[in-house]
């Protein structure tokens, strides 16, 4: 259907309405695919810069595919400018680099006239980052898990806080202990019971005796992306 603008194997150059639909399509799919990571992000920190970056990225990348062509010194300059760039963002989520890379296969994917290879591909990713959100090992599952830091004075028995951490959550696990003037500082990953509010789980500990600077964090925060 979309191959029928294109009957010509390659153009070096497109025409301008060739261009422009290789364009609008790449911002259409990509938008599609940035939208589907903000629906499946729920519940994490979400990005907005992130977003943008996406569908911009791939408006980019088709761009450059089409300006490049079959011509081989265009492709090496564009990668020596490239180069000059420097890139310091650091993306600690890795779907978060599976998702922009999407984006991008989906901005050259139009720059080399594969619509139907570009509308086929982002269906499909679309429609199985949705069946990974919604199944157990999706973002919608990281509702519950935190990471719990506190110290535990000295003297208190850690069987007390073992007893509050059965009770109240599906799993726990110790991360790493640490000494203090204070005592021992715990860090603890724990997956909270359906019916155990954070605030509940939170004043548990501030509560209790001998427990002290008490901290619980997402355990899926990401501060650069």
């Amino acid at each position: 259907m979309f191959d029928n603008l294109t009957e010509e194997t390659y153009f070096e150059f497109p025409s301008f309405e060739v261009a422009l639909f290789s364009i609008i399509l790449s911002f259409i799919l990509s938008g599609t695919i940035a939208y589907t990571y903000y629906l499946t992000n729920k519940g994490s920190v979400f990005s907005r810069n992130f977003f943008q970056a996406m569908v911009l990225s791939s408006i980019v990348s088709c761009m450059v595919i089409m300006a490049v062509g079959n011509n081989l010194s265009a492709g090496f300059g564009i990668i020596g400018a490239i180069a000059i760039i420097r890139f310091r963002m650091r993306v600690e989520n890795p779907r978060n680099i599976i998702f922009i890379f999407a984006a991008l296969s989906v901005g050259v994917a139009s720059g080399v006239y594969g619509y139907s290879i570009a509308v086929a591909g982002t269906v499909v990713f679309c429609l199985v980052s949705w069946l990974l959100y919604i199944s157990s090992y999706g973002a919608s599952s990281l509702s519950g898990e935190f990471l719990l830091l506190f110290t535990l004075a000295e003297g208190t028995d850690p069987l007390l806080v073992s007893d509050m951490l059965q009770g109240t959550c599906q799993d726990f696990r110790m991360n790493k202990i640490s000494s203090n003037k204070r005592g021992n500082r715990y860090e603890y990953a724990v997956t909270l019971k359906t019916t155990v509010g954070k605030d509940k789980f939170f004043d548990m500990f501030l509560h209790s005796e001998g427990i002290s600077d008490i901290r619980l964090e997402r355990r899926d925060i990401l501060n650069r992306i």
